[in-house]
């Protein structure tokens, strides 16, 4: 019984530490699969170690330090050695730093025989330095009467600045503080991802534009490796967005093509037309369709064409829009008995690609106002001559951006959404 006792005991203190000292990056793995996320697929915070409870095969997210610990008193899964340690030998990361630039008291009445206004709180102006790139910026606010957190909509790149504000109740402006919340973990994986995706789609592209004749002694082999870029593009989405889900809640310029098809035909409208079909020397009965995807008038932003047989019925997510009045090459794998029998249907949008045409033109506008506001926000900062209304004038311009950047996170945790659930 003391034993047990014991085990409870250091379990409680363990995990209470982690819940006391962390502040997320990241929602927290409960969260993240109380929405649909698999135990594969849950994120944790910085800093953070992912576990496997031993009794629940739920994830828990702990100090890296204790994992031994859980695992040897069977509360956590046997976790790979390699990885722990190199969390734990794994240094800080030092991301930036932040300067208050102004503290502008906001009255109200007090009473309706009050002769006199008083301070109900404060407008804080502020500036978030990255000494390596930060995304989705974590900004702790403090004071003596309250405290709050939000997430920037600006990635900040190395060595810059961005301006930001915040409203507080405070009775001393003196008390009123501002930290930077990331440790850095989170923001390099996704600079990584970025990246990895990049370098994969200029691979794709690459690969596009050598494979000209679906005739070719070598098509098949071309056919296989866009194939297999265009699922590894896929799959780097699909982690991508949902490691940015997990933060909230870019686009690629692409060559833009002649106005025919690659089989030489004027684009009309949305189509898809089988250019060859190889069946694989290994695997009898397995064949390579190469095909083009066209758009007309519209760009299909998240285009899916479905490949049947005699045998079996496939559907394809393209790594990338079909633009209008654009045609893609591509391939896929399909079983058949008769070759003949193969056939695709015209691309289509996957069923939520309106809604993220909707989104990305909403995250474009409300990004443009935020950059409109900031300057206006600005220039009353700067103004040597201030106006005799510059307080209320001032607390108008922060109310406008908190509230655009409040919109702007909602609409890029929906979109990233979408588009992890897609890829997915």
């Amino acid at each position: 019984m003391n034993v047990y006792f014991l085990v409870i005991l250091t379990l409680s203190c363990i995990l209470i530490l982690n819940v006391g000292t962390s502040y997320a990056d990241v929602i927290p793995p409960r969260h993240q699969q109380k929405i649909g996320m698999s135990s594969d697929d849950v994120v944790c915070d910085s800093g953070l170690f992912k576990v496997i409870r031993e009794r629940t095969n739920s994830v828990a997210c702990v100090e890296p330090e204790n994992v031994t610990k859980l695992v040897g008193m069977g509360w956590a899964k046997k976790v790979d050695d390699k990885q722990l340690s190199d969390m734990i030998n794994r240094k800080s990361i030092q991301v930036g730093t932040i300067n208050i630039l102004e503290k502008i008291p906001v009255r109200t009445n007090v009473g309706k025989l009050a002769s006199s206004t008083s301070i109900s709180g404060y407008d804080i102006v502020f500036e978030v330095c990255a000494s390596t790139s930060i995304y989705a910026p974590d900004v702790l606010v403090r004071s003596d009467s309250e405290s709050k957190r939000y997430e920037m909509i600006e990635t900040i790149t190395a060595n810059s600045c961005v301006l930001s504000v915040s409203k507080i109740k405070a009775a001393d402006a003196n008390s009123i503080t501002v930290t930077l919340l990331n440790k850095g973990d989170i923001s390099q994986k996704v600079l990584s991802l970025q990246n990895e995706l990049d370098s994969l789609k200029q691979q794709l592209l690459d690969a596009k534009q050598s494979f000209k004749n679906p005739q070719a002694s070598d098509a098949q082999i071309q056919g296989t490796k866009i194939a297999d870029l265009r699922k590894q593009v896929n799959d780097k989405r699909e982690e991508l967005h949902r490691l940015l889900f997990t933060l909230h809640s870019p686009q690629t310029d692409k060559q833009k093509l002649e106005k025919f098809t690659f089989s030489g035909n004027v684009i009309e409208g949305e189509s898809a037309s089988i250019l060859s079909v190889i069946e694989s020397v290994q695997t009898p009965g397995l064949f390579d369709a190469i095909f083009e995807v066209c758009a007309g008038d519209t760009t299909v932003r998240l285009p899916v064409v479905t490949i049947t047989s005699d045998k079996q019925t496939i559907k394809i997510k393209l790594g990338d829009k079909v633009s209008a009045n654009s045609c893609q090459m591509t391939s896929g794998k399909i079983e058949a008995d008769d070759k003949s029998s193969i056939n695709i249907t015209p691309a289509g949008n996957a069923s939520s690609s309106n809604k993220v045409t909707e989104l990305e033109m909403l995250i474009g506008s409300l990004t443009g106002q935020m950059v409109k506001e900031k300057q206006v926000l600005k220039d009353l900062v700067h103004d040597s001559n201030r106006a005799s209304n510059f307080t209320e004038l001032f607390d108008a311009q922060v109310s406008k951006i908190v509230e655009l950047r409040n919109q702007i996170t909602n609409a890029k945790a929906e979109f990233s959404k979408i588009l992890y659930l897609t890829y997915n």
